[in-house]
């Protein structure tokens, strides 16, 4: 939202009142939701990893709208790949969420070493550590009402943590 604003406060003068309107409604909605409280995770929640699976998926077939899903019908955007789970059943899948999501990969399961070293090796690999920018920094101090140096604190045990 926050970058929808800023483009809207750059272009009043090309789109008049209904850029003002719209920038207006953008401030409220930020103003709201920077009022709500944070929802902390409680201790009934347990981390856990999704292992690899293979699942199928098709193009739509020609006139399809609907696909039967677990959950009933379920209607197929323009766009959307049809995904086929674990148990048989479809689901659409918008093809951005896809592909952010998925990779088509042709080894079989039974060769995918899922071993915690291994896992523990893929990890350091891919996540490199990339710290908090200054407007972050200063937004987490906004929100969270708590000083720089506590800033550096946290990001600091971060660091340790994911690296």
């Amino acid at each position: 939202m926050k970058q929808a604003l800023d483009v809207l406060e750059i272009l009043p003068e090309h789109g008049g009142n209904a850029f003002t309107r719209a920038a207006d409604a953008l401030r409220q909605a930020i103003a709201e939701a920077e009022k709500q409280e944070p929802v902390a995770i409680g201790e009934e929640w347990k981390p856990c990893v999704k292992l690899p699976i293979v699942v199928h998926v098709r193009e739509q077939r020609k006139g399809e709208t609907h696909v039967s899903t677990r959950e009933g019908i379920t209607p197929v955007k323009e766009d959307d790949l049809i995904m086929r789970g674990v148990a048989g059943e479809e689901y659409p899948i918008g093809r951005e969420l896809f592909n952010r999501t998925y990779t088509f990969d042709t080894a079989p399961v039974h060769v995918i070493d899922i071993s915690q070293e291994r896992v523990d090796e893929t990890t350091k690999r891919k996540h490199e550590w990339v710290g908090l920018t200054d407007q972050e920094k200063e937004n987490f101090e906004n929100t969270w009402d708590v000083g720089p140096l506590q800033v550096e604190a946290i990001e600091a045990k971060l660091k340790e943590k994911n690296t």
